[in-house]
């Protein structure tokens, strides 16, 4: 029973599902396979309709006709178009499910309808892969409720076949039921250790690969020019806050140095935890307002009512950038920053610094220390 709730309540972030499976490359290729999918139903109710006695009734012919009306925009949709947000996502499982029921339920042969209840399974699948246990749920227990109808439709209908029947549902029971299931269970556990594999245990910061994953899904449309900037923060002195005060309070001293980071530079900033006592952001936005913000922040930092109030030397560097190239102008970006944050340390720290062009100049606001 608690590994039941345990696995009711594992956090779900679709967007975080998402941004994984396109750092894989693997979002792509799903997204075209969903499209052909949608065809391959439309092309199926087709079929239906020409087999003698299934698409007799009016109802059936119904659905039939609307699942080939319907299915291949979807198709063209999913072909052509983004991926879904999560609202999109969860309207798509349920209009695929419906529509399944609506045909599966409204032709007037049962028995033979009873094993195609197996397509749940494929949505199934889609549920699995991008959603949680709630959804997961739902969808089975609305699955499992129309196959509940076609058994005892079946059964009633046809006596003669009540041995294929009951053979039918054991396998869809197995099909549908078990192994998804089982696959849906180790597959949350996985992405829950995949997830903090992606996060800095101390602060709750991305490390590098999760920054590195993340800077790939940032919000650039192609072809488009965007301004990216990155700023690289470096705790001064922090050594000496170690050796005075012990490493547990330089712990405490990281994680408040996060928590700030996080107060200024909200999501979608990306932040980072590098390592040790540096960080660094990277933001779509205008060149003056991160330069602002970063003033604001080393300001937070140096706060008077900390038991050993800090430090930072910053450095601020941006570009234009587009799409296609994102990851390589940002490690470029980074390493511009970088270079101003060590120009901001070498001239006493506790300063913005902004890098321009070949060398990097102290921005107006950093002579107020």
């Amino acid at each position: 029973m608690n590994s039941l709730r345990q696995w009711w309540s594992l956090p779900v972030d679709y967007g975080w599902n998402v941004a994984y499976a396109r750092s894989q490359q693997a979002l792509h290729v799903t997204r075209i396979l969903i499209g052909i999918f949608c065809f391959f139903y439309a092309a199926a109710a087709v079929i239906a309709l020409t087999i003698p006695g299934l698409g007799d009734s009016g109802p059936g012919q119904w659905a039939l006709w609307s699942t080939i009306v319907t299915t291949p925009p979807l198709g063209l949709a999913w072909l052509i178009g983004g991926w879904p947000s999560w609202r999109m996502s969860i309207a798509f499982v349920l209009y695929a499910d419906i529509v399944l029921a609506a045909v599966l339920l409204t032709i007037d042969e049962p028995s033979e309808m009873l094993p195609m209840a197996a397509l749940f399974t494929v949505m199934g699948s889609y549920v699995v892969g991008f959603h949680g246990p709630k959804l997961f749920t739902a969808h089975h227990l609305f699955a499992f409720v129309t196959v509940a109808a076609l058994y005892v439709s079946a059964m009633v209908g046809d006596p003669a076949q009540r041995l294929q029947t009951n053979l039918y549902l054991v396998m869809l029971i197995l099909v549908m039921f078990s192994a998804p299931l089982i696959c849906h269970s180790f597959l949350m556990l996985l992405r829950r250790d995949a997830t903090g594999a992606f996060y800095d245990p101390l602060t709750g910061l991305q490390n590098r690969r999760g920054f590195d994953a993340a800077i790939g899904n940032l919000d650039l449309r192609s072809g488009i020019d965007t301004t990216v900037a990155a700023v690289v923060i470096d705790i001064d002195n922090f050594k000496a806050v170690n050796d005075r005060f012990g490493h547990e309070y330089g712990d405490t001293v990281i994680r408040l140095t996060a928590s700030r980071i996080l107060d200024v530079f909200p999501a979608p900033a990306v932040t980072v935890r590098l390592g040790g006592e540096e960080f660094a952001i990277v933001c779509l936005d205008g060149v003056d307002s991160v330069i602002d913000r970063s003033e604001e922040l080393r300001i937070r930092l140096c706060d008077a009512t900390d038991r050993s109030p800090l430090t930072a030397s910053i450095g601020v560097a941006h570009t234009v950038v587009e799409a296609r190239d994102i990851v390589g102008d940002v490690d470029v970006l980074l390493g511009r920053a970088d270079r101003a944050m060590y120009r901001a340390k070498r001239i006493g720290g506790n300063r913005v610094t902004v890098y321009q062009h070949e060398e990097p100049s102290v921005h107006p606001v950093d002579e107020r220390q």
